[in-house]
Formats: C-alpha cells, structure tokens, sequence
C-alpha cells in the first residue's frame, strides 16, 4: 500500500488518542507500506503487543509498549 510519513504519523496519533475506527489499527499493521523505512515502522508498531504484552484486559500493550511507540512518533515528526 502507498502511504506517506504524515498518513503513518496520522495511524499512530489516532491510536494514542484513541481517536481511529475500529480497524484502523489493525488495518495499519496487517497491510505493507510500498516504502520500505514506514514499512519498518508498521512491522515494529505489529511486534509491540508481543515484545510488551498488555498488563490488562483492554490494552494493545503495555505502558511500555506505548512509551516506544510514543518515541516512534517523536522520531517521524523530527
């Protein structure tokens, strides 16, 4: 799939705040980026739950999890 920097920024931002549709997440993790650095970036954001497993019921991952995708964030707008 085509996306830019700012769509992927855009993923992100939506699921921190909670703000996407119900599949936009899942949707953002499961389809590959044409370009290969964001491609990178979605396959780390699809590898969180499993390298920070979620402490709750409710949660992708854990505090942690959500701190480094925080810092990817950070890293895309710089």
């Amino acid at each position: 799939m085509k996306r830019s920097k700012d769509d992927v920024i855009r993923e992100i931002e939506n699921f921190l705040a909670d703000t996407g549709g119900a599949y936009d997440w899942d949707d953002f993790l499961s389809i590959p980026i044409n370009d290969r650095q964001l491609d990178a970036i979605r396959i780390e954001c699809s590898e969180l739950r499993e390298k920070h497993p979620p402490v709750g019921k409710r949660q992708y991952c854990s505090d942690e999890g959500i701190r480094r995708l925080e810092e990817i964030l950070r890293s895309l707008e710089a």
